[in-house]
């Protein structure tokens, strides 16, 4: 495996129709489109609400848009879901249509002439890291540090990303599945009390099922975030905002080197997910690149030789619809841009 600068997207949209989501991903992602997550369209289809069903204890409130574990319910539920673990019951923890419209549409989308040359078909999964801080108990504690939770958590995200494979697999043999995972930039800092091995080896299971099912696994945090470890990991591919932080991702410049050497990918998030898009163009972006690229270089990162993809620095489902479709526009082109000037 080794990428030459495909375009490759992050996940959310701020389309509330699937279809029209669908059809803007595989017009501009042409070798590797995904299936939208479309967190407008529902509060279900939260990047955690998306991935809660199964799990021991949940408590959804679509009224309030609130998401909770109920720690009352989790020794009387916790046993099944273990036992549908062991089972390897793929099914139990399906993601349902209600919580991922986007994808049932890809589903379909894809299977037709519409993503015939793609390469690859790119699913997500939330990271046990930013589940488990972002998902707490009735009193406000988060799942993290449960450890029994944290355990089970891990588990289900592990279900579910075979899950998706499976499905994608049906259309096309070769799959992406990016675990997403904003809360590493809280690694480290004085908020957060994380053992980064026991991040290391929760991620790690993760990855590993995915490669286990014959897919490519890739990490993506759209902020800073110590990258020594995941460059140290086996991870496929690593997703970082290169718009904003490229900087602070060249200080690791000799773990880059070896992650690299080892076949590792990096997806550049060249395109930045925010209003300065609107002072962009696509020459502004490919200097910008071309400095990005720079950095690395002098640090001793092979820029021209490495695996790379291009990406928005993040998701683009928070924006409106005439800004994302820009963003994920202006990526499609950059990408381009780098391929053809070598």
């Amino acid at each position: 495996m080794k990428f030459n600068f495909e375009a490759v997207g992050i996940g959310s949209v701020p389309f509330k129709d699937p279809k029209t989501a669908c059809r803007v991903i595989c017009d501009n992602f042409k070798d590797i489109p995904f299936w939208p997550q479309l967190p407008k369209r529902s509060f279900l289809e939260n990047m955690y609400v998306q991935y809660a069903e199964g799990l021991p204890g949940i408590v959804c409130d679509e009224e309030k848009n609130t998401i909770h574990i109920d720690t009352s319910r989790v020794a009387s539920e916790i046993e099944s879901v273990y036992s549908k673990y062991l089972d390897g019951d793929l099914e139990f923890f399906r993601i349902s249509e209600a919580r991922a419209k986007g994808l049932y549409e890809f589903l379909d989308h894809a299977a037709s002439s519409a993503c015939a040359d793609a390469k690859y078909l790119k699913g997500h999964i939330t990271g046990p890291v930013s589940y488990g801080l972002f998902l707490t108990d009735q009193n406000k504690r988060s799942v993290i540090y449960d450890k029994d939770l944290f355990e089970v958590l891990t588990k289900t995200l592990v279900m579910k990303a075979r899950w998706q494979i499976k499905k994608l697999k049906k259309i096309n043999p070769s799959v992406i599945i990016f675990i997403d995972e904003p809360y590493l930039v809280s690694i480290g800092s004085s908020f957060v009390n994380i053992n980064t091995e026991d991040v290391a080896k929760k991620l790690g299971e993760i990855i590993e099922a995915i490669k286990k099912e014959g897919a490519l696994s890739g990490i993506h945090c759209c902020g800073n975030t110590d990258w020594s470890a995941l460059l140290k990991s086996d991870v496929d591919i690593i997703s970082f905002d290169a718009y904003n932080f490229v900087k602070e991702f060249s200080l690791y410049g000799a773990d880059i080197k070896n992650y690299t050497a080892r076949g590792g990918s990096i997806a550049w998030g060249l395109v930045p997910t925010s209003e300065g898009i609107n002072k962009e163009t696509k020459k502004s972006l490919a200097e910008r690149s071309a400095e990005a690229f720079k950095i690395l270089s002098d640090k001793g990162v092979d820029t021209k030789n490495i695996s790379s993809l291009v990406s928005p620095s993040c998701g683009v489902g928070s924006l409106d619809e005439e800004t994302a479709r820009k963003v994920i526009e202006m990526t499609a082109a950059l990408s381009g841009k780098i391929k053809k000037n070598g």
